[in-house]
């Protein structure tokens, strides 16, 4: 952690340590990749003592749709995965004000998340807005790819719901034809995508974006279950297979 990050993190008298400590977990990359035993599972039993269903939001940002929607549904359980710390002081922030007691937020990077992923155990994983990542030699940096379908189709109960959306159209149209030509996962609509995010609170990023004039587009697919596959990829060790991914050594 850099020492800006570690001030900012440290220091925050306005919004106040409780509300950090109710509300997020920091989770540190190191330790993550090499100790991932030493982390709770991504579950409602382990994060929130509970049985309720949970959805996942990968790059949570300031969660304002998170927290709108956690604020309408108080038996669901929602988890906000963000590395960026200002924003996820924005989120404890808007959290504690609506006074949520169905939410949470990690400081992490997602892919190291994996291995803390537990089968069948999430409704929905929402991916909003991702880094598109557009310079070729950070290409390798995207998020959604093969073995992120790998993830969530193996975290997503059977028939869970998996929500993209993004501004950019190019890499809208790559994200899209990887998930059409993926036969676990099966849209919710019978448009091949939709425009406008469909959220009764939209993100910081989509209002921004739409102010000058850049469409949101989306697809929701439906998880499919697939047993066989699933006892496959449980086997996998994600550790080792993120290092692969980060040197672009896999897709």
């Amino acid at each position: 952690m850099s020492r800006r990050t570690f001030t900012r993190w440290h220091k925050t008298p306005a919004l106040g340590r409780q509300i950090l400590d109710r509300y997020v977990l920091h989770f540190e990359d190191q330790e993550l990749y090499r100790e991932p035993g030493r982390f709770p599972p991504l579950d409602a039993p382990h994060l929130f003592a509970n049985a309720h269903p949970l959805t996942l939001e990968v790059g949570c940002g300031s969660a304002e749709s998170l927290c709108a929607t956690a604020a309408t549904e108080p038996d669901a359980n929602f988890l906000g995965v963000e590395a960026n710390v200002k924003s996820l002081l924005m989120a404890a922030q808007g959290a504690a004000a609506q006074g949520l007691d169905n939410i949470r937020f990690i400081r992490a990077n997602f892919t190291l998340l994996y291995p803390l992923l537990v089968p069948s155990s999430l409704r929905a994983v929402w991916l909003h807005f991702p880094d598109p990542h557009m310079q070729p030699q950070f290409r390798h940096r995207r998020i959604f790819g093969g073995t992120f379908l790998d993830q969530v189709h193996r975290a997503l109960v059977p028939g869970g719901r998996l929500s993209v959306m993004t501004d950019h159209e190019a890499y809208f149209m790559e994200m899209l034809e990887l998930a059409e030509s993926d036969t676990r996962f099966t849209k919710t609509h019978a448009e091949r995508f939709l425009i406008g995010s469909g959220a009764a609170v939209p993100t910081r990023f989509q209002r921004q974006w739409e102010s000058h004039g850049l469409a949101t587009r989306r697809f929701e697919l439906i998880s499919s279950p697939l047993p066989a596959a699933r006892e496959s990829l449980a086997g996998q060790d994600w550790g080792s297979m993120w290092v692969a991914s980060a040197h672009g050594l896999q897709t």
